[in-house]
């Protein structure tokens, strides 16, 4: 008996282990797939943005035409290696809806590119911003429902692993609560002195799972906004401000950020991180009184957020509040929802902060290098919805 309650105890030990890592690999398989799934809507959304860039005033096509080709062939690519990795029932059916509406979007890219050789720039013009813009929000859609089927079919098998765990336990506890039951009035039958009653099956041993606590959120990481902060206090010329913005961008979860000076009634692009020169070089200044998030914020003097949506992320405005004033806006295009996380905000308020006190002394942008940039491109967030 004794030896049978040693190898149950054994085997169950085994088949817990080996469940416990088959669900270890499950949740890294699901981390993985839903990764390059956010890997390829960052994609379609650059191609939506390159292929806006055909028809913009006042820059040469070619440029655009490689980089949307180039993502394109990327994004088959990614789609192409995501394949083998999908794990849920309706996979196949999804991932095949994906390959059409890509090839949709290949066929629109061509007919677009047709157009402009042809020197129909506004029959371009139409089919990019009403076919390409639905075909790459019809494309994420698609993607996001991709991701979430996938995460719900890791979700069930975790939790059927985790079933055949608390059987096993259950079983090898009954065997041993049946074990001991058998041993202890042999032994005391056999033996001079009575064994003293105790309750060895609830002393030694609990069928009752323990409690885990429930897995933290993940959270800003305070020491590097603190040190982003530190280095802000110490920048004594504008050239060492662009790294410590590439610092600030990834504390905060920031596709690009853009530093906004008050000259007069209008705001310029003074500093940027994140974004092509040639594009910050083509962004216009803003008026004062333009109704969009980054002007509202120069106005009250108060933070304002712009959410996401399936093609653009989210961004945040927060106004350089000096002694004299507000002096311009701190503007933030922010991934994974974090334009409303408060711990985001508070952070960019800091960070503004520490601005405030230092770009005042760095004069703005020319307007003569400016230029009127519509609602488009990679900075449809921080500087098509906020500027």
């Amino acid at each position: 008996m004794a030896a049978l309650l040693i190898a149950a105890g054994i085997a169950g030990g085994f088949f817990v282990f080996d469940a416990d890592r088959k669900a270890e690999d499950v949740l890294a398989s699901s981390r993985d797939v839903s990764a390059r799934i956010e890997r390829m809507i960052g994609t379609a959304g650059d191609i939506a943005s390159a292929q806006q860039a055909y028809v913009a005033p006042g820059q040469p096509d070619q440029p655009w035409l490689e980089r949307s080709a180039s993502l394109l062939q990327q994004f088959a690519d990614a789609a192409a290696a995501v394949r083998p990795r999908l794990r849920s029932a309706d996979a196949a059916r999804a991932i095949e809806e994906v390959g059409h509406r890509l090839e949709a979007l290949i066929a629109i890219d061509g007919k677009a590119r047709q157009d402009l050789q042809q020197g129909q720039d506004l029959l371009a013009a139409d089919v990019i911003f009403s076919e390409g813009r639905d075909t790459v929000a019809s494309l994420i859609t698609a993607l996001r429902g991709l991701s979430g089927a996938e995460q719900g079919a890791a979700a069930v098998q975790r939790a059927s692993l985790e079933h055949q765990q608390w059987a096993i336990l259950g079983i090898v506890g009954l065997l041993w609560i049946v074990g001991l039951g058998v041993l202890v009035p042999l032994r005391a039958g056999n033996a001079p002195e009575a064994v003293p009653e105790t309750s060895t099956e609830a002393g030694l041993f609990s069928l009752e799972p323990a409690e885990t606590a429930a897995p933290a959120t993940p959270a800003i990481d305070l020491a590097a906004a603190a040190d982003v902060c530190a280095s802000l206090a110490r920048i004594s010329d504008a050239a060492a401000l662009s790294g410590v913005l590439a610092r600030a961008a990834a504390v905060l979860d920031a596709r690009g950020i853009i530093v906004w000076v008050g000259a007069g009634e209008e705001l310029f692009p003074a500093f940027a991180y994140g974004y092509d020169d040639r594009f910050v070089g083509r962004l216009g200044p803003i008026p004062r009184n333009a109704r969009n998030a980054t002007a509202d914020a120069w106005r009250t003097g108060q933070m304002r957020t712009v959410a996401a949506d399936v093609v653009s992320h989210g961004a945040i405005a927060t106004p350089l509040a000096g002694i004299g004033g507000c002096v311009g806006v701190f503007a933030a295009e922010v991934r994974h929802g974090r334009e409303e996380d408060p711990s985001t905000r508070a952070v960019a308020v800091m960070i503004a902060a520490q601005l405030a006190g230092i770009v005042p002394a760095w004069p703005a942008g020319s307007t003569s290098a400016c230029a009127d940039v519509q609602d488009s491109g990679p900075m449809a967030a921080s500087s098509g919805r906020l500027s």
